[in-house]
Parts: structure tokens; C-alpha cells; sequence
């Protein structure tokens, strides 16, 4: 949907209002249910969280402005959902076991190459790749809001600012959770650590 068709629903609130909201959810539901879907293992948990989003979209709408696309407005709007849930289950949201799917496992596939000295022996680098995806699924099992915070950064390129914003914090109390955030991590991937380089995570 066109974020000026969507500001001038809004507007006019009502039917055509109403019609914006099901034509906004039909063109995003899957991609937000897929994102919140890969941090919560609970199928109807991440229905219910992408309409709860949706519900808050209908009540923001009159604060959308147009100063970005609707996609990464919605986004964010999902990303305050989910760690509003974390938040409330006092970040024992439990994470699905194959949380990895095919985009995880890209990116422990990408991120195994670009640390790890390519290894000719192919029994190796798969032992490393599983190792990673253990360490990585027991993190998101463990500290869901600390992986979150983690994706948000490898995944989707935020920048400490905007990390802020999400987390409503300021941008040292934010530098000081990212720092814990990856602390937290290296614990998880200390056996990957030590096959990949012969010592413990610095």
C-alpha cells in the first residue's frame, strides 16, 4: 500500500480507514509473522503478537507522518511488540529449536566463512557450523531479548541510534546493554570459539 493512501485513510478514518488496515494487513502479515515467528516458538504466540501489532497500528495511525515507507514503521511497531512480550515474560520467551530455518542457517554459513580461515577439510566446517547453531539456539533460548538485540545488529544493519529508539533507552545505557548483549553471546559460542581459533571468545 502507498503511505499517502494510507495517511489520507487515516484521515478519513471509518470505512476507508478500515479497508487500508485489511489491505495493509494482506500485503504484510506474512513477512511479520515469518520475523516473529523465528524468535517464538509458539506458532499462535506469533499470530497473536503480529495482531497485536496491527491493533496498535490502527490506534498510531494518526501519528504516521509518511517520514518513512509503512513496511519499516509496521517493523518497528513489531519490534516494540515483541520486547514488550520479553519484557513481561521476564525474557523467558522460549525460541523455536529450529529458529535456525534457512535464513539462520545462512548466516551462521556466512558468518563460520568470514571468521573462520575457510578449512579444506569439509568434515570441519561442518562440526563448526553445528557447533555455532547449538551455541546460537541455546542464546535465543535463554536471553530471547539479548538475541534479538543481536539480530537487530548483524541482521538488519541497525546503528546504535536506532537500537536506542527500539529499546527506549539512552545511547550509553544502549552501548552498555549492546556490550552485554555480546558478552552474553560469546559465553554461548566459547566451544565455537575454541575450534575456530585455539582460545577462548575475547
Amino acid at each position: 500500500m502507498d503511505k499517502l493512501d494510507f495517511i489520507r485513510a487515516c484521515r478519513e478514518g471509518g470505512v476507508a480507514l478500515e479497508r487500508a488496515l485489511v489491505a495493509l494487513d494482506r500485503e504484510l502479515f506474512a513477512g511479520l509473522y515469518r520475523e516473529c515467528r523465528r524468535a517464538v516458538r509458539d506458532a499462535a504466540a506469533a499470530r497473536d503478537l503480529v495482531q497485536d501489532t496491527f491493533i496498535k497500528v490502527w490506534q498510531r495511525c494518526a501519528t504516521f507522518q509518511g517520514d518513512s515507507e509503512l513496511r519499516p514503521w509496521v517493523r518497528a511497531i513489531l519490534r516494540h511488540t515483541m520486547l514488550d512480550a520479553f519484557r513481561r515474560a521476564e525474557s523467558r520467551v522460549s525460541l523455536d529449536d529450529t529458529a535456525a530455518g534457512t535464513e539462520i542457517e545462512a548466516r551462521i554459513a556466512e558468518l563460520s566463512a568470514v571468521q573462520v580461515a575457510a578449512p579444506h577439510d569439509e568434515a570441519h566446517a561442518r562440526q563448526l557450523a553445528e557447533i555455532f547453531q547449538r551455541g546460537w539456539a541455546r542464546f535465543e533460548q535463554d536471553c530471547p531479548a539479548h538475541a534479538t538485540v543481536i539480530v537487530w545488529i548483524s541482521e538488519d544493519g541497525l546503528d546504535n541510534a536506532a537500537v536506542a529508539q527500539l529499546l527506549g533507552r539512552t545511547p550509553g545505557a544502549t552501548r552498555e546493554y549492546i556490550s552485554q548483549c555480546r558478552k552474553k553471546l560469546r559465553v554461548y559460542l566459547a566451544d565455537w570459539f575454541e575450534l575456530a581459533f585455539g582460545a577462548s571468545p575475547p
